[in-house]
């Protein structure tokens, strides 16, 4: 058991290691360009009650709204919230 115990522990630092690479850090304003484009759509409240023929003009992130958006939906969310510029 003891010796599982070590491999596990080994395999975690080897996905810790990979996972520790170098990364180019981009400003806060492409950031959020890259985030924006790569978010989930979803319906604001301005879209229309249906979600079959809405424009879909939000985007999903998770927490809250950064700055420079506002929060389109009305029902409230610990998770995340549907923004839009």
């Amino acid at each position: 058991m003891a010796s599982f115990k070590i491999v596990i522990v080994c395999l975690a630092l080897l996905v810790a290691v990979a996972c520790a690479r170098r990364r180019d850090m981009m400003s806060d304003d492409e950031l959020d360009f890259h985030l924006s484009k790569r978010g989930i759509p979803c319906a604001c409240d301005s879209d229309g009650p249906d979600i079959r023929s809405a424009s879909l003009s939000g985007i999903v992130w998770m927490g809250s709204c950064p700055s420079g958006w506002k929060k389109c939906k009305s029902y409230y969310s610990i998770v995340a919230d549907c923004c839009n510029q």
